[in-house]
């Protein structure tokens, strides 16, 4: 009480009598003047009260001076009170200083402190140090009125999930209040528990299952949510289950039934192929040994199944108490499991899988697996030692003459009912539709049942007794059952065995029978005595009923019957689901089997691809070579001909223009010969280039383009010869190495625009020269007489002409007329280029692509060499599932035989 109004600051309320209306003031002063008559007086009390009352009238200067004069037992609460008084002042520091400065035994005193301390951080925005404050608040005085309440509200505003998690972990333990718990659940499903590890929660979850065992189970859930990532997953699952592993567990009447489906959905995760027998191992046993625990009657089936299941691929991992109670519970347990759907389940995951890693599906152990899910009809397995005694009881039996008879003595042949006939053929990893006349053709003289016949044909008996005929090869073909004669006689309900009563049965035949009972037990056998003097006496052979049959209509309709009434009175779905299960696993061994074939058809790819690359990478230096035997032909080609014109230009031109010679008589004028000549011998020059010149050219031209379509065609010969080689090698039609035969248009066109007519300019060959300049050439005469003389003019310039150098006019023609050719001469070796670019691309690409595929071929060798448990894992775990279901199948069957015995 005293401390409240210490707290309050309402102490001077016991120093005044409560019917004096006085003021406090007035009242505490008279009381003060009285103590200080005293021989000893001791005021500190009334200054105490003084300084309580100044406060609330925030008189807060008077307040401390009063207080600061208290040096009794109440100094200790005064100093608080100055500090409030700063407090209210704003000056800080010196509340702080105040606040620090005090040292008390009063637990209640200490804690206002703390709490004015706290207060007066949050006022400075100093919340580090605010919080070391709540905290030391919190552990020393956690009952203290709001204090817990006052450090939540201030955690989650900090956001500082971290004080937040441990304050409701230590309240919840220290209280068992629930409330807290649920706070903590709270938390824990906002996101704020991720960083924690998850011992961190073990304390709480333990006083929590003692006090509530449903708050219990809603926050382990909410942990399991919690973590994400796959390695803070594994963390919290292997903590848990060693935490559940040491919790004392006895018998209580709450079911944690959402628990045991969070166990049951983690389980089928890890179980579903993501995650490495490794991992698996390390994490499996405790999960199941925790699971078992708490798992409610309808389900403890499936972790006790496990346990075994796991037990049998990966011995050694359960201690032998962890069996005995999953031996216990699994052969007292209910089974509430649909064995049947799961399997289906797991068959798909299968095949899944097999596609994601392109590996073949078995087509012929699909088609059985099929016919072991129609549980609406009776499937009788027909086998003999002889192939004609079988052939003709079924066509007696079957009334199907033209179907049965037939060469696949090695296949197996299942017929069926059907509106309309159809015929599958199932091989391992092909399936064909057949015509009749391709079945009847058909020869199978292979290993034993590895070919199946699914034979759809529209048979009343076989509607009308809801059977299923699988005609087996002959027993005496074989040394012994083979793999696929065994699967196919495990999907069988019922066998019969035909013998020929005139050949009996000899011991070695015997034996054979023995085998087969001795591996399919629960095979119900019949024998089938054909022949019309089979002995009706005889009941069983080999302990196994003896069915007399006499080609005989009665025979046929009793035998159907009998087989139809037997197998209506004893459906057998469990064992139809165990020969599912039986399949599901000769699956799983195929894809085993694959993986090695794999390896080895990697290696030989490899080796293949290697061998190409170095094929294709010749043909590309061949192409190159060969492109550059081309240009060099080609162009050397175009050069000759070149030549050859411009030789017989050279010569032919100088001989034109000397004839001109001939044209120089006395008629001329003069005065103008000069250019008449020039004139006359441009044009002659002109005419002969078109005339003869180009003419000829040209002949030369196309006989070059004969030589190039030739030598082009011949180029693309070559290459049609490594096409086909490549593609013979690859397999299928993957190279194609086209060229530009455009090139060759593109020449002609060309050619034919710059024959088609000489563009000639004229040159000058005798403007340089003048009459008076020829005249002066003439040594030794007198200038005035000789211009007179016609006759001498004529012979100077015939002289001229006859004997003129022509030399540099002449190189300067052929030029002209060569320039534009020369452009093509240039283009040469780029049209070429042209030619074979795409089939040079070609061969580059599929260069590129062999190295690409080698490189992905043996990255997938050493990733098979290095990690084959990233294959061989899932296959374990995928059979570790289908034991599980076995086993609850087993467990199943059993409680049903005895219910019905």
């Amino acid at each position: 009480m005293l401390e409240k109004q210490f707290i309050t600051k309402t102490y001077y309320r016991s120093l005044i009598h409560e019917n004096d209306s006085r003021h406090p003031i007035e009242i505490l002063g008279e009381l003060f003047a009285e103590e200080e008559q005293k021989e000893f007086p001791d005021a500190s009390e009334i200054r105490f009260a003084q300084g309580e009352v100044y406060f609330h009238n925030k008189d807060y200067e008077a307040a401390i001076f009063k207080w600061e004069n208290v040096h009794n037992e109440l100094e200790p609460w005064a100093k608080k009170n100055i500090a409030d008084a700063y407090l209210e002042l704003a000056i800080y520091p010196e509340a702080e200083s105040i606040y620090q400065s005090i040292n008390t035994e009063s637990l209640t005193l200490r804690t206002e402190v703390l709490l004015q301390l706290f207060s007066l951080y949050i006022q400075q925005e100093k919340y580090q140090n605010a919080n070391q404050m709540i905290k030391k608040m919190v552990k020393l005085n956690p009952d203290y009125p709001n204090v817990t309440k006052l450090a939540r509200s201030f955690f989650e505003k900090q956001e500082d999930w971290q004080s937040a998690l441990e304050l409701a972990i230590q309240e919840g333990i220290r209280t068992e209040n629930l409330s807290w718990f649920e706070l903590l659940k709270a938390y824990i499903k906002n996101g704020h528990a991720k960083q924690q590890l998850p011992n961190f929660f073990f304390d709480a979850l333990t006083v929590a299952r003692k006090n509530a065992p449903d708050l219990f189970e809603q926050l382990v859930i909410a942990l399991w949510n919690n973590y994400e990532t796959e390695q803070e997953f594994f963390q919290w699952l292997k903590a848990f289950n060693t935490y559940l592993k040491n919790l004392e567990w006895e018998e209580e009447g709450y079911s944690y039934n959402f628990l045991s489906k969070k166990y049951k959905e983690t389980y089928d995760e890890l179980m579903g192929g993501s995650y490495s027998l490794k991992q698996l191992t390390n994490m499996i046993p405790d999960l199941l040994n925790a699971w078992i625990k708490i798992v409610g009657k309808e389900e403890e089936v499936l972790p006790s199944s496990a346990i075994f299941a796991w037990n049998e691929i990966v011995p050694d991992r359960f201690q032998a108490d962890a069996l005995k109670i999953a031996e216990k519970i699994l052969f007292n347990a209910e089974v509430n499991v649909d064995v049947l759907e799961k399997s289906k389940d797991l068959n798909i995951v299968i095949d899944n899988w097999t596609d994601k890693h392109n590996l073949d599906h078995n087509i012929r152990i699909q088609a059985l697996s099929r016919q072991s899910l129609d549980f609406h009809h009776q499937l009788t397995g027909v086998i003999s030692f002889n192939h004609d005694t079988k052939t003709g009881f079924l066509n007696h039996f079957l009334q199907e003459e033209m179907v049965v008879r037939n060469n696949r003595e090695g296949a197996v042949s299942i017929y069926k009912y059907s509106d309309e006939m159809k015929i599958i053929q199932y091989r391992d990893y092909q399936e064909q539709e057949l015509s009749l006349d391709q079945y009847m053709a058909s020869m199978e003289r292979g290993k034993p049942a590895k070919i199946c016949y699914e034979v759809n044909v529209p048979n009343q008996l076989l509607e009308r007794n809801q059977l299923v005929i699988v005609e087996l090869p002959e027993l005496n073909r074989a040394s012994g059952l083979t793999d696929a004669f065994i699967e196919t006689m495990q999907i069988l309900d019922s066998l019969l065995v035909v013998v020929d009563v005139n050949q009996g049965l000899p011991e070695s035949r015997q034996k054979w029978i023995e085998m087969i009972q001795q591996q399919f037990p629960q095979l119900k056998t019949y024998f089938i005595q054909v022949g019309t003097d089979a002995n009706e006496e005889t009941k069983s052979y080999l302990g196994a009923e003896v069915f007399v049959y006499d080609y005989t209509i009665e025979h046929r309709e009793k035998l159907a019957d009998f087989l139809t009434t037997d197998w209506q009175q004893n459906k057998l779905v469990h064992q139809r689901m165990k020969k599912y299960l039986f399949l599901i696993q000769k699956k799983i061994r195929n894809l085993f089997d694959q993986r090695m074939k794999m390896k080895s058809q990697l290696e030989e790819t490899i080796q293949s691809k290697q061998d190409l690359a170095r094929k294709v990478n010749g043909a590309i230096n061949q192409l190159e070579d060969l492109i550059i035997e081309k240009i060099n032909m080609i162009r050397k080609s175009f050069i000759l001909a070149n030549e050859e014109t411009r030789k017989e230009l050279v010569n032919d031109i100088p001989v034109i223009l000397k004839d001109t010679a001939k044209t120089i008589t006395k008629k001329r004028d003069f005065q103008r010969i000069h250019i008449e000549l020039n004139d006359e011998m441009n044009k002659k020059i002109e005419t002969y280039l078109n005339e003869e010149c180009m003419p000829k050219f040209l002949s030369r031209i196309r006989d070059w383009l004969v030589l190039c379509e030739t030598e082009l065609k011949d180029g693309k010969t070559f290459l049609d010869e490594i096409a086909e080689g490549f593609n013979s090698l690859i397999g299928f039609d993957r190279l194609q190495l086209p060229c530009d035969f455009m090139i060759l248009e593109d020449w002609e066109r060309d050619i034919d625009r710059l024959t088609s007519g000489v563009n000639y300019e004229p040159v000058n060959i005798l403007l340089r020269y003048t009459p008076r300049q020829v005249l002066l050439k003439s040594a030794g005469k007198v200038f005035g007489k000789i211009i007179q003389n016609k006759e001498m003019l004529v012979n100077g310039f015939k002289q001229l002409i006859e004997t003129g150098n022509y030399g540099p006019i002449v190189e300067n023609i052929a030029d002209r007329f060569f320039t534009p050719f020369h452009l093509i001469e240039q283009g040469i070796e780029r049209d070429l280029r042209l030619f074979f670019k795409n089939a040079f691309e070609e061969l580059k690409g599929l260069a590129e692509e062999t190295d690409k595929e080698i490189n992905e071929k043996t990255m997938e060798l050493v990733e098979m060499k290095e990690n084959p448990e990233a294959f061989r894992d899932p296959l374990k775990i995928f059979e570790i599932t289908r034991l599980q279901y076995k086993y609850i199948l087993e467990i199943d069957e059993m409680a049903y035989s005895q219910v019905n015995s």
